[in-house]
């Protein structure tokens, strides 16, 4: 089976620079803060800061649907709100995925922005691919971004 690429596209009235500031740059210390019932914790466990070559490994909260992840960043444009990492590790991909590949973009429109988020899903030779799964992971990424854009919208000041 070959790889399985999903798209979405969300409009916000928070500005592309904030935004990824706050969901990609500081989602290390983001998430855990205003997601605890999702995110235990995100630690760097290769490289100390959000750059390219740095890995990081999310812990999710008892009762989640999964343990872990490992995330390494591949490419950040710092000047285009671009940011591609590969999850290779944990719980999410173990015995499904041979790896998901995650890219998040913010383009300036007015005085908010777009955000596209972008996965392809590349599964193990002989697995079944689950098109719900993969859906509600949509889903889910949906909501945490949503919740990440309330917070900004709350506190001007952040990230500004």
């Amino acid at each position: 089976m070959g790889v399985k690429t999903y798209s979405q596209e969300i409009e916000s009235p928070v500005a592309a620079a904030r935004l990824f500031k706050a969901f990609c740059l500081d989602n290390h210390n983001v998430f855990p803060k205003l997601m605890p019932e999702s995110f235990k914790s995100i630690e760097f466990v290769e490289g100390t800061s959000v750059k390219v070559g740095s890995v990081r490994q999310f812990n999710f909260s008892d009762g989640y649907q999964h343990k872990t992840a490992k995330n390494k960043i591949d490419e950040l444009d710092l000047a285009n709100f671009y940011c591609k990492y590969t999850t290779t590790g944990g719980h999410m991909v173990d015995g499904k995925y041979e790896c998901l590949v995650s890219e998040t973009k913010f383009y300036p429109k007015g005085s908010g922005c777009v955000c596209k988020m972008t996965i392809h899903v590349h599964p193990l030779l002989g697995t079944e691919f689950n098109e719900e799964e993969a859906k509600m992971g949509q889903e889910e990424m949906k909501k945490m971004f949503k919740v990440v854009e309330e917070y900004l919208i709350a506190n001007p000041d952040a990230y500004a």
